[in-house]
């Protein structure tokens, strides 16, 4: 189940190369920011070349919102990451923007019902 879960991961971020919705857009441009620290709106802002204002108006009209996509792009990446057993999870939380473990933790929860550690588990330890 785990390895459908990363295949379903990399197969989503393919296929944000051949969207053009500002929100596909987005997701590129997150995907890109969080491993250089600057996932904030106006990051991304300045990276589309949109104010903030014409960014939440175009993203409403796709009925989703700047923190949506970002939290779709972390819980996307974070699964990603936490099958690569070379980063540690403090780590992967940093790569994903979150300032502490716990504030990774929480939103790792939130999106899979179970902390890291124990999807990382599940992920690397073959199954018998």
């Amino acid at each position: 189940m785990y390895g459908q879960l990363i295949e379903q991961a990399e197969k989503y971020l393919r296929s944000l190369y051949v969207q053009d919705s500002i929100a596909a857009q987005l997701k590129r441009m997150l995907a890109e920011l969080l491993a250089t620290g600057e996932s904030n709106a106006d990051s991304a802002c300045r990276a589309l070349k949109l104010s903030r204002r014409t960014l939440q108006r175009r993203l409403r009209a796709e009925q989703t919102s700047y923190q949506k996509v970002l939290h779709e792009v972390r819980a996307v990446l974070a699964v990603n990451y936490l099958s690569d057993e070379r980063l540690q999870a403090l780590e992967v939380a940093m790569l994903l923007g979150y300032s502490n473990i716990s504030s990774f933790t929480t939103a790792f929860k939130s999106w899979y019902d179970m902390p890291p550690v124990e999807y990382r588990q599940k992920v690397l330890t073959p199954h018998a």
